[in-house]
């Protein structure tokens, strides 16, 4: 074997380790820490901010009816069918106010022909949540009654003490401060956790 042969196949074999060195740097093994910490602060980031959005509507839905609402508390009795789809409402019984305001207009329960009612009148009247069964109810309710096209109506029910003693503009504002530092601590949790990972990463190699 020659000089010549023998170099070449030195350089050959030299080429060949230098390839594997290179392959093996690109087969850098995955840093799973780093990772899973990085996607733990995305998804709670995530699971704030969304709540933030859904708090932040809400209040928008409910800003019309501040301080020109009654907020009244409902029992579970039964269930019945929904007007516009194949799902069932709650009926709840509760008491109107002891507000003459609320016989300046009929009312409407949602179950029958509106009339006009007395004060602390004690009324059956339908929910606005929807479900299947008895179980996707609440046995206890709030209901937010208004005025709306000249009848008083149950506007929204939710789970009792969801309205407090009645929705005023002090009620909103505290709602959309609640939503914006929802939406806030969403988005310091996921840039910190980007940070926090990128880091962990950073000190591992």
């Amino acid at each position: 074997m020659t000089e010549e042969t023998t170099g070449r196949q030195e350089a050959f074999f030299a080429f060949d380790d230098d390839d594997e060195r290179e392959h093996g740097r690109s087969r850098r093994p995955i840093a799973w820490k780093p990772t899973a910490v990085g996607l733990l602060g995305l998804l709670l980031g995530l699971v704030l901010a969304v709540s933030g959005a859904l708090a932040w509507d809400d209040s928008r839905k409910l800003a019309g009816y501040a301080d020109r609402s009654w907020v009244i508390a409902g029992t579970y009795q039964d269930m019945t069918n929904d007007l516009q789809t194949k799902t069932y409402n709650p009926i709840y019984r509760g008491a109107l106010p002891d507000d003459e305001a609320v016989t300046a207009q009929p009312f409407d329960s949602g179950l029958a022909d509106p009339r006009v009612p007395e004060a602390g009148e004690e009324i059956v009247f339908r929910g606005t949540q929807t479900g299947d069964r008895e179980g996707d109810f609440h046995p206890e309710a709030d209901a937010l009654l208004a005025v709306e096209d000249g009848r008083l109506q149950v506007v929204e029910t939710a789970e009792a003490g969801e309205f407090g003693d009645g929705i005023t503009a002090g009620t909103i504002t505290g709602q959309r401060v609640r939503a914006a530092l929802l939406l806030l601590a969403g988005l310091g949790v996921a840039v910190g956790g980007v940070w926090y990972a990128r880091r962990l990463y950073s000190a591992g190699h």
